[in-house]
């Protein structure tokens, strides 16, 4: 029995090694074979110094390495079983000696199983923190970074959706990152949004907990949540009474199952990772643990990219407004003192050389287009630093300049003194002021344009119309119908999702156009 054993042992080594297609034996039908043939071992030399019984062993550790915990549990069940089948079928071994081999057999199969199980985790932990923190690249930017991470993320926990809802302390800005799954099971490029600060407590509400999950039950006593919750050591603990709010229950409808993150980034920026309806098994602190671990590791690496980014905006900035410094006090001046000279020319010509006259009238008008487009190029290259106090001024100032430089009629109308937008997006909306007077000069052949700036209901409202030939559509299309026919202002389409408002866009062509964008005002209301 034992040399045949062992020809099968070096059989099945040989076959795995060189030629792995011709073993079509199963794990199962294997650990059959290792079990039985220690049984059949022990059988024949069952003495109370049997040889034979370290085999036992040696299934324990095969049960380990081919499965798991529960697996090698039951393998050491059933070889306790052999062994008091066989020492009732020959009763050669005292009492004691089973009972202590029996004892023994057990524990080794729960101290092993478990120590093979924790190795397993802790390679496959290593091996998917490794995996999503690789998709951390500074070099593809924040946004396609967070779509990789949100990617792996999937893989691991398979939501039918994920939200990360971030708070900049330092601006008091919050965004949302928003992941859908589509209808193939594939992740979709994430969105990104900015939402009012009033907001976040309907998603940082309490409690403040490192990890937790929450699954929704229907009983007699109607709808209760099963709370498993971390501290941010990774330590269990009560969180009850536990209180989701109704907005956030609305935000996120439907779901059975809630699992959330903490993340914390120094003083700087906190946050929260929320997955629904994710498939997590029934250990449910052990996911919450091993998500904990994911998010420590994957956090700083995101940030950093983030950090990153934000460094070269400000390196692109400072290099506009050196760009800016140049055009102003080089370029600019020189070519309207061509300008000047080419009319002073025209009219000591005119007289005797009406064709030159002509000719230079004509190149005095191109170098005027070229002045006002250089003088529109360094007006967006302008550093600009706005908050609420300061917008309604700027925005009327740009109209101002705007018919000044192009002989456009253009009226600014708005009852405001101040609006309640954050310094970001009060220079977001006066680029898209600036973009659209520079659309309506170039494209439009507008003689006049009036531009309103309003608060109603909770809103940012900026409407600019003018009298030119209008968009090839006639009608009134909304952000989504232009961004499907790829029509309408590609750059003001842009800034208006990044500020997360609407746009739309209404033409009627030979007689004019309406550009309406409406952006979310902050919390703290607005003074007219």
């Amino acid at each position: 029995m034992l040399i045949g054993y062992v020809v099968f042992a070096f059989a099945a080594v040989g076959l795995l090694s060189f030629k792995p297609q011709l073993w079509t034996i199963s794990p199962l039908v294997t650990h059959l074979v290792d079990v039985s043939m220690a049984a059949a071992l022990t059988l024949v030399t069952l003495t109370p110094g049997a040889p034979f019984y370290v085999m036992f062993m040696f299934t324990l550790l095969a049960a380990a390495h081919r499965w798991g915990f529960r697996q090698t549990v039951a393998t050491a069940a059933v070889v306790v079983m052999l062994l008091v089948f066989q020492s009732v079928l020959v009763a050669s071994v005292p009492p004691v000696r089973l009972i202590m081999r029996s004892m023994s057999l057990l524990l080794a199969g729960v101290v092993t199983g478990y120590l093979v199980q924790t190795q397993k985790q802790s390679r496959t932990e290593a091996v998917s923190i490794a995996n999503t923190m690789s998709r951390a690249d500074v070099r593809v930017g924040l946004k396609r970074t967070m779509s990789e991470v949100f990617d792996a993320i999937f893989k691991l926990f398979d939501p039918n959706r994920a939200l990360l809802v971030v708070h900049e302390v330092a601006s008091d800005q919050v965004y949302m990152w928003d992941v859908r799954r589509s209808s193939e099971g594939s992740v979709p490029s994430v969105r990104v949004s900015e939402i009012a600060s009033d907001r976040l407590p309907t998603y940082m509400f309490a409690p403040s907990a490192g990890a937790w999950h929450v699954g929704r039950r229907n009983g007699s006593r109607g709808e209760r949540f099963d709370v498993v919750a971390l501290d941010r050591e990774g330590t269990r603990f009560d969180p009850e009474p536990w209180v989701i709010p109704a907005g956030f229950i609305t935000a996120v409808q439907p779901f059975n199952q809630l699992m959330a993150l903490g993340v914390e980034l120094g003083a700087e920026m906190t946050g929260r990772v929320f997955l629904i309806d994710p498939h997590i098994g029934a250990d449910r602190e052990g996911v919450l643990g091993f998500s904990q671990r994911v998010i420590r590791q994957v956090g700083p690496s995101v940030y950093n990219v983030y950090l990153l980014q934000r460094l070269r905006w400000r390196a692109a900035a400072v290099e506009r407004a050196r760009l800016w410094r140049e055009l102003h006090d080089g370029i600019i001046q020189t070519v309207m003192g061509v300008q000047i000279q080419l009319a002073a020319l025209s009219f000591r010509v005119a007289k005797e050389s009406p064709g030159v006259a002509s000719e230079l009238t004509r190149l005095d008008g191109i170098l005027r287009l070229e002045v006002t487009s250089l003088r529109e190029l360094m007006q967006q290259m302008k550093p600009v630093d706005l908050g609420p106090d300061q917008l309604v001024d700027a925005l009327a100032d740009v109209v101002e300049q705007f018919q000044r430089e192009t002989g456009i009629a253009a009226r600014f109308v708005t009852q405001l003194d101040r609006v309640a937008l954050r310094p970001r997006a009060c220079i977001e909306v006066a680029r898209i002021v600036q973009e659209a007077l520079v659309n309506v000069r170039k494209h439009s052949g507008a003689r006049n344009v009036l531009v309103r700036f309003a608060a109603v209901d909770g809103q940012c409202t900026l409407s600019i119309d003018d009298d030119g030939r209008g968009f090839p559509f006639a009608g009134r299309r909304s952000q989504t119908d232009l961004e499907a026919a790829r029509e309408g202002p590609w750059v003001i389409r842009e800034r208006v999702r990044l500020l997360g408002g609407k746009l739309t866009l209404e033409s009627a062509p030979g007689h004019g156009s309406r550009l309406e964008i409406a952006v979310p005002l902050a919390s703290h209301g607005i003074q007219g």
